[in-house]
């Protein structure tokens, strides 16, 4: 696979976006929190027929589910994961290309199969876009691509194959509770997805009560690129990475709110000339190595960032704890929060 050095980490475009971080091969991470699926039930709760033929509004219109789906396609990143949460062994599922192991398994992922038994989905990939064939030779009863930046084109092409959920508004713009609710939905496990939800709203509020030196701090995330140490790329308030950080307690820096507005993508260019305007206490940063952002923090230009300055930054430079907090799901959450806090506190004790 061939990793782009431009643009922002993890555009979310096109086959899912799996090409667009230069990122060192470093181990992936690992923790002792226990996936949600560990504990989902995985049959259809005894009301669940009833609750179809059920109507889902997204972003394309509304899509009808007949009758419990038993077969289920997930599209892009993280879809397969609350259908793993919630006890259902998607058939298919695109091969985690971007911070996977060997066999296309992302960590929490394959956590949360090994804990429903021995089986496994059919692995696609997606990088040079849906393989609609390869989808469609599976028969699935539903497909599901809630967080996903699919097209009107390919949403019909899909619903050809099976019903399709899209996202509800933006394209990757459903957080890990839209993708929990609308995939309990979908498979008839409504309340099995409140439930889970308000499990692991209660993890992250627990964490959150654990940290109260990070409570209230301002923060940026920002993306450096080390092919062009010019631009530095910002992400918008309404990006679901944005949306996790904030759920620990911090709140997204004034500048970045002001830049946000008006701004329709997850994320922004800003030139090297202005970055001294962000006003944020910590920055999550992008960078390609440890060596980078210590690149990053000697030029003259970038250095000048206040947080950085401070070295107030929470490095991200390992591709599979990158994809945990960037397209955080209801399996990644509880993978990734016992990391990602104490990354932050370290952070934060550097604010001056």
């Amino acid at each position: 696979m061939s990793i782009s050095t431009s643009g922002p980490r993890l555009r979310r475009t096109g086959a899912a976006a799996a090409a667009v971080l230069a990122l060192a091969g470093l181990a992936a991470c690992s923790t002792d929190s226990t996936t949600p699926a560990a504990s989902a039930t995985t049959s259809a709760t005894d009301d669940a027929p009833a609750a179809f033929p059920t109507t889902i509004d997204h972003a394309f219109g509304a899509t009808t589910i007949e009758a419990q789906p038993t077969r289920v396609a997930a599209i892009s990143w993280a879809n397969q994961d609350s259908a793993i949460a919630l006890g259902v062994v998607p058939v298919a599922m695109p091969f985690a290309s971007y911070g996977g192991d060997e066999n296309g398994y992302l960590p929490w992922t394959l956590a949360g199969l090994e804990a429903l038994g021995e089986e496994r989905p059919e692995l696609f990939s997606d990088t040079d876009g849906i393989p609609f064939e390869d989808v469609a030779g599976l028969t699935p009863e539903v497909i599901l691509g809630t967080y996903s930046g699919i097209t009107q084109e390919e949403y019909d092409q899909l619903t050809k194959i099976a019903p399709t959920v899209a996202y509800p508004e933006d394209a990757w713009g459903a957080d890990w509770k839209d993708q929990l609710t609308y995939t309990g939905q979908a498979l008839g496990k409504t309340a099995e997805a409140e439930t889970l939800r308000a499990d692991i709203e209660q993890q992250l509020a627990d964490v959150v009560a654990g940290a109260p030196e990070i409570q209230g701090k301002t923060f940026a995330y920002l993306s450096f690129s080390s092919a062009d140490p010019s631009s530095v790329f910002y992400y918008t308030v309404e990006d679901s990475r944005v949306e996790f950080v904030e759920s620990l307690g911090l709140e997204s820096s004034p500048k970045i709110v002001e830049l946000s507005e008006g701004n329709e993508e997850f994320f922004g260019t800003l030139s090297a000339e202005v970055v001294d305007e962000i006003d944020a206490d910590i920055v999550f940063a992008y960078v390609d190595s440890a060596e980078h952002l210590e690149a990053v923090k000697a030029d003259p230009l970038l250095g000048s960032i206040p947080a950085i300055k401070n070295d107030a930054v929470v490095m991200l430079d390992d591709p599979t704890f990158i994809l945990s907090t960037s397209a955080p799901s209801p399996l990644s959450i509880p993978w990734a929060i016992d990391q990602y806090v104490p990354l932050i506190q370290d952070a934060a004790a550097n604010i001056k």
